[in-house]
Protein backbone atom coordinates (compact mmCIF):
# COMPACT_ATOMS: atom_id res chain seq x y z
CA UNK A 1 0.00 0.00 0.00
CA UNK A 2 3.12 1.88 0.86
CA UNK A 3 4.15 1.96 -2.32
CA UNK A 4 1.39 3.20 -3.98
CA UNK A 5 0.99 5.94 -1.59
CA UNK A 6 4.49 7.11 -2.85
CA UNK A 7 4.46 6.37 -6.27
CA UNK A 8 0.88 8.48 -6.65
CA UNK A 9 2.59 11.23 -4.38
CA UNK A 10 5.68 11.07 -6.81
CA UNK A 11 3.18 11.51 -9.57
CA UNK A 12 1.04 14.68 -8.10
CA UNK A 13 3.89 16.78 -7.01
CA UNK A 14 5.96 15.94 -10.49
CA UNK A 15 3.81 16.94 -12.70
CA UNK A 16 3.37 20.80 -10.98
CA UNK A 17 6.92 20.81 -10.85
CA UNK A 18 7.50 20.01 -14.66
CA UNK A 19 5.06 22.66 -15.39
CA UNK A 20 6.66 25.44 -13.17
CA UNK A 21 9.93 24.69 -14.53
CA UNK A 22 8.68 24.98 -18.23
CA UNK A 23 6.99 28.15 -16.97
CA UNK A 24 9.43 29.77 -15.63
CA UNK A 25 11.47 29.17 -19.31
CA UNK A 26 9.00 30.33 -21.09
CA UNK A 27 9.25 33.59 -19.90
CA UNK A 28 12.24 33.76 -21.41
CA UNK A 29 10.78 33.30 -24.81
CA UNK A 30 8.63 36.53 -24.00
CA UNK A 31 8.97 39.14 -26.52
CA UNK A 32 8.27 41.66 -23.57
CA UNK A 33 10.81 44.35 -22.32
CA UNK A 34 13.86 42.39 -21.05
CA UNK A 35 13.59 43.85 -17.46
CA UNK A 36 9.90 42.70 -17.00
CA UNK A 37 11.32 39.09 -18.59
CA UNK A 38 13.86 38.91 -16.05
CA UNK A 39 11.49 39.90 -13.05
CA UNK A 40 8.94 37.48 -14.10
CA UNK A 41 11.46 34.56 -14.85
CA UNK A 42 12.94 35.40 -11.10
CA UNK A 43 9.23 35.52 -9.86
CA UNK A 44 8.14 31.83 -11.15
CA UNK A 45 11.83 30.54 -10.61
CA UNK A 46 12.11 31.59 -6.90
CA UNK A 47 8.31 30.05 -6.97
CA UNK A 48 9.39 26.63 -8.35
CA UNK A 49 12.60 26.86 -5.85
CA UNK A 50 10.07 26.56 -2.63
CA UNK A 51 7.84 24.29 -4.41
CA UNK A 52 10.58 21.21 -4.89
CA UNK A 53 11.92 21.68 -1.56
CA UNK A 54 8.18 21.68 0.22
CA UNK A 55 7.95 18.68 -2.39
CA UNK A 56 10.91 16.95 -1.59
CA UNK A 57 10.47 17.26 1.84
CA UNK A 58 7.14 15.66 1.68
CA UNK A 59 8.54 12.64 -0.31
CA UNK A 60 11.36 12.01 2.41
CA UNK A 61 8.54 11.66 4.68
CA UNK A 62 6.50 9.34 2.76
CA UNK A 63 9.70 7.34 1.52
CA UNK A 64 11.10 7.00 5.17
CA UNK A 65 7.95 5.86 6.30
CA UNK A 66 7.81 2.91 3.12
CA UNK A 67 11.81 2.22 4.19
CA UNK A 68 10.62 1.87 7.89
CA UNK A 69 7.58 -0.57 6.79
CA UNK A 70 9.33 -2.43 4.04
CA UNK A 71 13.04 -1.84 4.59
CA UNK A 72 13.57 -1.15 1.06
CA UNK A 73 15.02 2.08 0.10
CA UNK A 74 14.34 2.47 -2.94
CA UNK A 75 11.68 5.38 -2.38
CA UNK A 76 14.59 7.28 -0.76
CA UNK A 77 16.82 6.90 -3.78
CA UNK A 78 13.89 7.74 -5.73
CA UNK A 79 13.20 11.18 -3.76
CA UNK A 80 16.91 11.90 -4.64
CA UNK A 81 16.79 11.47 -8.24
CA UNK A 82 13.84 13.65 -8.32
CA UNK A 83 15.66 16.33 -6.67
CA UNK A 84 18.75 16.16 -8.72
CA UNK A 85 16.55 15.74 -11.66
CA UNK A 86 14.99 19.36 -10.80
CA UNK A 87 17.77 20.68 -9.96
CA UNK A 88 19.64 19.96 -12.76
CA UNK A 89 17.03 21.39 -15.00
CA UNK A 90 17.10 24.62 -13.14
CA UNK A 91 21.22 24.82 -12.86
CA UNK A 92 21.82 23.35 -16.33
CA UNK A 93 19.26 24.66 -18.28
CA UNK A 94 16.96 27.39 -16.77
CA UNK A 95 19.66 29.51 -14.98
CA UNK A 96 22.25 28.88 -18.13
CA UNK A 97 18.71 29.99 -20.42
CA UNK A 98 18.89 32.95 -18.41
CA UNK A 99 22.39 33.84 -18.54
CA UNK A 100 22.52 34.05 -21.84
CA UNK A 101 19.20 35.98 -22.42
CA UNK A 102 20.48 38.53 -19.79
CA UNK A 103 24.28 38.56 -22.19
CA UNK A 104 21.79 38.81 -25.17
CA UNK A 105 20.08 41.65 -23.92
CA UNK A 106 22.84 43.53 -22.34
CA UNK A 107 21.33 43.26 -18.69
CA UNK A 108 23.96 40.88 -17.48
CA UNK A 109 27.61 41.17 -16.83
CA UNK A 110 30.43 38.42 -16.82
CA UNK A 111 31.39 35.13 -18.64
CA UNK A 112 30.92 32.62 -16.26
CA UNK A 113 27.84 31.63 -14.36
CA UNK A 114 28.44 29.53 -11.13
CA UNK A 115 25.06 27.78 -11.04
CA UNK A 116 26.12 24.56 -12.73
CA UNK A 117 28.96 24.02 -10.07
CA UNK A 118 26.64 25.02 -7.30
CA UNK A 119 23.75 22.72 -8.65
CA UNK A 120 26.45 19.76 -8.66
CA UNK A 121 27.06 20.74 -4.53
CA UNK A 122 23.49 20.97 -3.79
CA UNK A 123 23.37 17.56 -5.86
CA UNK A 124 25.85 15.71 -3.67
CA UNK A 125 24.91 16.98 -0.54
CA UNK A 126 21.12 15.54 -1.09
CA UNK A 127 23.06 12.44 -1.83
CA UNK A 128 24.68 12.64 1.75
CA UNK A 129 21.90 13.22 3.38
CA UNK A 130 19.63 10.79 1.71
CA UNK A 131 22.69 8.37 2.54
CA UNK A 132 22.87 9.11 6.18
CA UNK A 133 18.70 9.56 6.16
CA UNK A 134 18.71 6.28 5.21
CA UNK A 135 21.45 4.58 7.61
CA UNK A 136 20.21 6.46 10.83
CA UNK A 137 16.52 5.32 9.93
CA UNK A 138 18.12 1.21 9.66
CA UNK A 139 20.03 1.50 12.85
CA UNK A 140 16.71 2.78 14.47
CA UNK A 141 14.64 0.55 13.23
CA UNK A 142 17.14 -2.46 14.08
CA UNK A 143 17.64 -1.45 17.65
CA UNK A 144 13.68 -1.03 17.68
CA UNK A 145 12.51 -4.43 15.63
CA UNK A 146 15.82 -6.35 15.61
CA UNK A 147 15.78 -8.93 13.08
CA UNK A 148 14.47 -12.46 14.32
CA UNK A 149 17.66 -14.64 14.02
CA UNK A 150 19.73 -11.86 15.74
CA UNK A 151 17.08 -11.27 18.34
CA UNK A 152 17.57 -15.44 19.18
CA UNK A 153 21.35 -15.76 18.82
CA UNK A 154 21.51 -12.65 21.34
CA UNK A 155 19.14 -14.28 23.83
CA UNK A 156 21.59 -17.51 23.24
CA UNK A 157 24.66 -15.57 24.36
CA UNK A 158 23.20 -13.78 27.31
CA UNK A 159 22.09 -17.29 28.64
CA UNK A 160 25.24 -18.98 28.37
CA UNK A 161 27.29 -15.72 29.79
CA UNK A 162 24.47 -16.12 33.13
CA UNK A 163 25.19 -20.03 33.27
CA UNK A 164 29.09 -19.53 33.24
CA UNK A 165 28.73 -16.80 36.01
Amino acid sequence: MWNKIYLIALAVLFLPMAFLSYYSWSWLQSIGSPQNVVLNYNYWSNFSWSYLWISTIILLIIANVLFWKTRRAWALWTTFLYFALFIIVRYFWLDQSLFQYKKTTGLGLGEFSVAPLFGVILCLIAAVIVFFNQFLVKRLQDKMYPPIGKAESENVIENENIQTN
